[in-house]
């Protein structure tokens, strides 16, 4: 005959085997989990994630993509070439938007920071150095080559310099669809 008690029975009313507290140790770390995320989901200052657009009807597919390399080239500070997929070239877009960017040889994309959103960047090809300047304001620093990628968090100011010898091509993929650029003054 069975003489444990429920696990349903609340715990101050009852003693609690080595079984049963490893139990409630697994299960309470797993439920601190799913509250910590249902917690930060409610009480987030965040404005909440747009919705996502959808072109007018009728729709066909052309609505749902984008010709990046048909956008205008747009040159950025220290001659880099920019065609950005953002809610002014593509007017589905909401909450997110890319560049794709190609750095010439021996320049960077000269330290900025984005006030809005975090960035992705991706390397097409070539190699580069990203640096950025985490919140104790130290420099950090790290090289890519192609198909490898750096995340620059919401605010910390960052550049992206062209170490190879042909041109960097990378996409910046980015959390708003307007990107807000703050460019700063050299590093060096």
């Amino acid at each position: 005959m069975n003489t444990r008690e429920p696990l349903w029975i609340p715990l101050a009313a009852r003693s609690l085997t080595r079984r049963d507290a490893v139990r409630v140790a697994i299960f309470g770390t797993a439920n601190l989990a799913l509250l910590g995320r249902a917690a930060a989901q409610t009480t987030s200052t965040q404005a909440p994630a747009p919705t996502p657009a959808v072109p007018p009807a009728p729709r066909v597919p052309a609505d749902f993509m984008l010709d990046l390399p048909g956008v205008p080239v747009q040159t950025i500070p220290t001659g880099v070439l920019a065609q950005k997929g953002n809610v002014r070239a593509w007017p589905a877009l909401q909450g997110v938007s890319i560049a794709q960017v190609e750095i010439p040889t021996g320049t960077e994309r000269a330290p900025h920071l984005h006030t809005n959103t975090p960035e992705l960047a991706v390397i097409l090809s070539g190699t580069a150095r990203a640096g950025f300047q985490n919140d104790a304001k130290e420099w950090m620093e790290v090289d890519l080559q192609a198909g490898q990628c750096v995340y620059f968090p919401l605010g910390w100011p960052h550049w992206l310099r062209n170490t190879g010898p042909g041109p960097l091509t990378a996409y910046f993929n980015y959390a708003h669809e307007l990107p807000a650029t703050v460019e700063l003054p050299p590093t060096s």
